[in-house]
């Protein structure tokens, strides 16, 4: 366990330090832009979002490495799910996916910022994931409600149903031909380490609805 623990913190050390090569390259092309005068939303907003991938990372390489526990504050869900969509709408630009925000309530939760953003991206890559290139109509809503002292997240796409949904939350269990079946499975333990849920709610033809369920601050 020793030798384990000396190994992940040296392996997180030295993708920290290629993350950091990453940042600094984006801080080289801002620079670059406003010296020429170059004005460009879209670089924009792609550079600014690599930055925050890069910190989200980075984040998690650390806790890996020193072993940290949940970081949990108050945060504004709108906050928290449009930097979240801003970084995963990546996944549906080949495909033509449309992306909606509904919040009916801009509340404040009790969240680990990091895990809670990892978590949604790591829902919406897989549903942009599912979607067969042919599809006419792909769509992707995430709706924030709040009831009764919780903030109910859904995330919600129109691609093909998930086969064995039963097993879905099964460590090493995965549908994807590349997948190693952690990813669903890792999100519903940093959601319960806030305190709240991740479940399936159904996936059917019509739709496949994750939600997430947290405290209100």
């Amino acid at each position: 366990m020793e030798y384990q623990t000396d190994k992940i913190r040296h392996i997180s050390h030295e993708i920290k330090n290629q993350l950091s090569i990453c940042d600094l390259y984006t801080e080289v092309l801002k620079k670059y832009f406003n010296k020429n005068g170059i004005e460009d939303e879209t670089i924009t907003r792609a550079i600014n979002s690599i930055q925050r991938a890069v910190q989200l990372a980075g984040n998690s390489l650390l806790e890996l490495k020193s072993c940290d526990t949940t970081d949990i504050k108050p945060y504004k869900v709108s906050d928290l799910l449009n930097e979240a969509l801003d970084l995963a709408k990546i996944y549906g630009v080949s495909k033509c996916i449309k992306f909606n925000l509904n919040i009916d309530n801009d509340v404040e939760i009790m969240a680990d910022k990091n895990k809670f953003e990892s978590v949604v991206i790591n829902v919406i890559k897989n549903a942009c994931e599912a979607f067969d290139e042919s599809a006419e109509d792909k769509k992707i809503s995430v709706t924030a409600k709040t009831e009764k002292g919780k903030v109910y997240v859904t995330i919600s796409n129109n691609a093909k149903p998930i086969e064995n949904s039963d097993k879905i939350f099964e460590e090493g269990y995965t549908t994807k031909s590349n997948g190693n079946g952690f990813g669903l499975a890792i999100c519903k333990k940093m959601i319960e380490d806030m305190s709240g849920e991740f479940e399936l709610v159904k996936s059917d033809n019509t739709s496949t609805d994750f939600r997430i369920t947290l405290n209100i601050a």
